[in-house]
């Protein structure tokens, strides 16, 4: 019997993740090695898709098919082994509950509208322990538990690539995929596992203390310190000192300098020199600038660090406070600490606050495309107007 599954997100709670779930479905993010949507697709292996906002939805469709089941599960559930025992014995009409929240349920044909449908479904109360990604924090908080799911899900059954002998390797905990350059590094895996994704480059020098993934096609620098609870996602570059961090796809920290408690979305760049502080001097929780609220939210953790959304760059020796949130496409060059929020779509130096022209925009997409090939999607670039047009008040609110 064929299954879909979809991930829904159309709710009141997917504004606390932006400015990631800004221009991607929340079940694109990425927490440990894969994305939500690459978790469940190996977990089930079937097709997923999502349930999202429409601008969303017209860049990541709804699947296609004739499915006789289709399970929805709210888009900001992360997989665990309790949980996956239960969403394997729902049956359609089912649904999940945990506390006064539904979790997934299972019905024979897409649905409309949820509100709807979930009163004239089974319910069925979760005896597992649900994590879940509610806030910004979360992502880098969650990193370890999904690093260690994504590690046994893609190795299981399978023969790491050997590593050359000029590397220096304490503990067995550590997977190379096929095409992999790992020479003269320290891989130190006694306390967690390391995964070495397909053409990824582990330069000479680098020292990888797990709980650390290196996705496929990444480099890391030579000299460079990654500690434990760190993801470099695919296509990125990473140097100088990384700690509890995630970074997405074709993003680069490619230079000496300090970031940690911090998550990087796709395509961003930190200049040479650049370091952010995950600790007040007070010891004192973080605040967070909350795009649900519009206003700084108390967290309930001592380290915290940067929040950078999709296409986001700063300067040579920029200096980062702790919690800071730096919106999509935002661009910041300046001498003093960097605000604690910069808006989307703003151009920030230390005379001005202005506006980033979307035209202007565009035309760094395609420069940086002749440069290196990567481009967003052409499907894209109207998700990125989109947030160009919704964040506006946030920018005339914000210039000086």
């Amino acid at each position: 019997m064929s299954l879909t599954i979809v991930l829904s997100d159309n709710a009141y709670w997917r504004k606390r993740l932006f400015p990631f779930a800004s221009s991607r479905p929340v079940g694109h993010l990425r927490v440990g090695i894969l994305t939500l949507q690459e978790k469940w697709s190996k977990v089930f292996g079937c097709d997923v898709g999502y349930s999202t906002v429409p601008y969303l939805q017209a860049a990541f469709p709804f699947p296609e098919g004739d499915s006789q089941e289709y399970l929805y599960i709210r888009a900001n559930v992360l997989p665990t082994e309790a949980l996956l025992q239960e969403l394997q014995n729902l049956k359609v009409g089912d649904v999940l509950l945990d506390a006064n929240q539904w979790v997934a349920f299972k019905v024979a044909s897409p649905v409309e509208n949820i509100d709807d449908r979930i009163p004239q479904l089974r319910p069925f109360r979760s005896s597992a322990e649900i994590a879940s990604l509610n806030f910004l924090e979360d992502i880098f908080l969650q990193n370890r538990s999904q690093l260690l799911f994504d590690y046994n899900l893609l190795t299981q059954g399978r023969q790491s690539q050997p590593l050359s002998s000029s590397n220096t390797v304490y503990g067995g905990w550590i997977f190379v995929e096929e095409g992999a350059q790992v020479e003269g590094a320290s891989l130190n895996s006694l306390e967690g596992p390391i995964y070495i994704g397909k053409n990824a480059v582990i330069e000479e020098g680098t020292f990888l203390r797990g709980y650390v993934s290196v996705c496929a096609g990444s480099r890391v620098k030579i000299g460079a310190k990654l500690y434990p609870n760190t993801t470099i996602g695919p296509g990125s570059t990473v140097a100088g000192e990384v700690n509890n961090t995630v970074i997405w796809g074709n993003s680069a920290k490619g230079h000496e300098g300090y970031l940690g408690c911090s998550v990087l979305g796709e395509g961003c760049n930190i200049g040479a020199g650049s370091s952010n502080s995950n600790l007040k001097n007070n010891w004192s929780p973080v605040r967070l600038f909350d795009y649900e609220g519009l206003t700084f939210r108390e967290t309930d953790v001592l380290k915290c660090g940067l929040f950078m959304g999709d296409y986001a760059m700063a300067a040579i020796n920029s200096s980062f406070n702790t919690g800071t949130v730096i919106g999509v496409a935002a661009q910041v060059a300046m001498s003093k600490f960097i605000p604690k929020f910069v808006p989307d779509f703003t151009w920030n130096t230390d005379a001005d606050s202005v506006v980033y022209d979307f035209d202007k925009f565009e035309s760094m997409l395609d420069r940086r495309a002749s440069a290196s090939g990567m481009r967003p999607a052409d499907h894209m670039i109207g998700v990125f107007r989109e947030i160009f047009e919704e964040s506006a008040f946030l920018r005339t609110a914000n210039q000086h």
